[in-house]
């Protein structure tokens, strides 16, 4: 970390109180450790102005443990990251991110030097194709081929969340349907797929126009599936457990999620090409807007009589 640059003056603190009472604004990025953590969770009337970003010495886990009974964590590097060769400007982008405002522009975080592809898909029948592609791709540039499968499957998982779960959280469909089932979407509402690598970084984003992915809803899921005795129960309510979205963060070196309620859910999942000598990196950065304009969805009439696997269930938007 010693050759990041800081846009401002740094303070470092030694306990728990200095912390509290250190000044900041809106726009001071905070850091805590586990066990500045554990002092500053225990105070009830905690509410700095600006971000914090926890800095985790143990597994992820028990860092996903922390974000239901501590609702203002949303940002976590583990130890191990802050030593990692992409640590620069991985923690770059994200301050970048923190003090600018606004919705984050994750696909900023790559940089120039990643090159890729990027689609957009507006049906669901056509993903499969797609990350047969993508694999292509990413052998093409050499990428390992466990890194590939890593990437190929937090495409397909957020690809079939993109298409089956999030519209009908959104309202757009009454109940989950097969995802045997072909979804259509409008062209100007398509699903919106990049991936990418340059030589020590690989990539996937899948951003969906629904905004429907909830913070409850994402911790709900990494919780049950962070319990150490793996002993998961399946979620009735939206086809799954949720172990797909788990092995997307066990799996990555970072994941961004940028959520504007019913406007867009983005997620990027980044993968190191270089292992390091120790446990896993990690880290995770959550960005939840309440504010989004809302957006009324509907099934197409003539296509929701009596679907079936050769027809199209085609969701439009609509203005009110």
């Amino acid at each position: 970390m010693g050759r990041l640059k800081a846009a401002s003056p740094v303070v470092v603190v030694n306990t728990a109180k200095q912390f509290l009472e250190a000044a900041r604004d809106p726009k001071t990025v905070s850091f805590l450790d586990n066990k500045t953590l554990e002092v500053v969770g225990s105070v009830a009337h905690v509410a700095l102005p600006g971000p914090i970003i926890v800095i985790c010495n143990e597994p992820l886990q028990t860092a996903v443990g922390w974000l239901q009974p501590h609702p203002w964590i949303a940002h976590v590097m583990s130890a191990t990251m802050l030593e990692h060769p992409i640590v620069e400007e991985h923690l770059e982008n994200v301050l970048t991110t923190l003090t600018a405002g606004g919705p984050p522009r994750l696909l900023d975080w790559l940089g120039p030097s990643v090159a890729g592809r990027r689609v957009r898909l507006t049906h669901s029948s056509k993903r499969v194709a797609r990350l047969e592609r993508m694999g292509e791709f990413f052998e093409s540039k050499a990428v390992s081929p466990r890194t590939t499968q890593l990437l190929r499957d937090a495409a397909e998982e957020l690809l079939t969340n993109a298409f089956y779960d999030a519209p009908v959280a959104a309202g757009a469909m009454k109940k989950p349907v097969s995802r045997t089932q072909d979804i259509a979407l409008p062209d100007d509402s398509a699903c919106d797929l990049a991936y990418g690598c340059r030589e020590d970084l690989a990539i996937v984003r899948v951003r969906d126009p629904f905004g429907s992915l909830s913070r409850r809803r994402l911790v709900e899921v990494l919780s049950r599936c962070a319990r150490t005795d793996m002993k998961v129960e399946v979620d009735e309510t939206m086809g799954g457990a949720g172990l797909g979205m788990w092995r997307i963060f066990s799996g990555a070196s970072f994941v961004g999620i940028s959520v504007v309620k019913s406007q867009h859910t983005e997620v990027l999942v980044g993968i190191a090409k270089r292992a390091t000598p120790g446990p896993r990196p990690f880290a995770f950065h959550l960005f939840f807007r309440e504010d989004g304009k809302r957006r009324f969805w509907k099934l197409s009439d003539e296509e929701t009589s009596k679907p079936s696997i050769n027809k199209s269930m085609v969701i439009v938007a609509k203005s009110k």
